[in-house]
């Protein structure tokens, strides 16, 4: 009986590791040559923009990005394709694509952020899902709410 529990075990958590390999990320920006890259910059750009996928970066990071674009826009200025670039300049390259690709992964307004809470007056937890976008919109309208209403959150008793 043990032996079937180990083996059912362990063929579980090899699928389950598979799938976890098997799972590609997306990363927002893959430069590979100016033309491809010119054109993830201008989307990128225009989806930083209000309404848009990175709507939520805010303005310090928003400025980080578009150093960066600008960076891997001279870079591969001097040559056809990112295999034609130096050595050094393919590390400045990689270290500003991973630089955009954090920023914009972390406030992506597609990502799925999924917790456990406990409704009030349960002890069973229940899985929410949300997309980083849809809570943080609700953090801000309850952020205007509380502004309108005068409601400093300090009460008076």
């Amino acid at each position: 009986m043990r032996i079937a529990k180990a083996v059912v075990f362990a063929v579980g958590l090899t699928l389950s590791l598979g799938a976890i390999a098997a799972e590609k990320l997306d990363p927002a920006l893959q430069a590979v040559n100016k033309e491809k890259f010119d054109d993830q910059a201008a989307a990128i750009r225009q989806q930083m923009k209000p309404g848009g996928r990175w709507e939520f970066v805010d303005a310090g990071e928003r400025s980080r990005v578009n150093t960066r674009l600008d960076e891997i826009a001279s870079l591969l200025a001097t040559a056809a394709s990112v295999d034609d670039l130096s050595r050094e300049s393919k590390a400045q390259l990689v270290e500003a694509q991973e630089d955009v690709n954090a920023i914009l992964t972390k406030k992506d307004g597609r990502r799925l952020i999924c917790q456990q809470v406990a409704p009030t007056g349960s002890n069973r937890t229940q899985k929410q899902c949300a997309t980083f976008a849809e809570r943080e919109r609700q953090r801000r309208d309850a952020r205007d709410f509380l502004r309108q209403t005068g409601d400093d959150g300090i009460s008076t008793r």
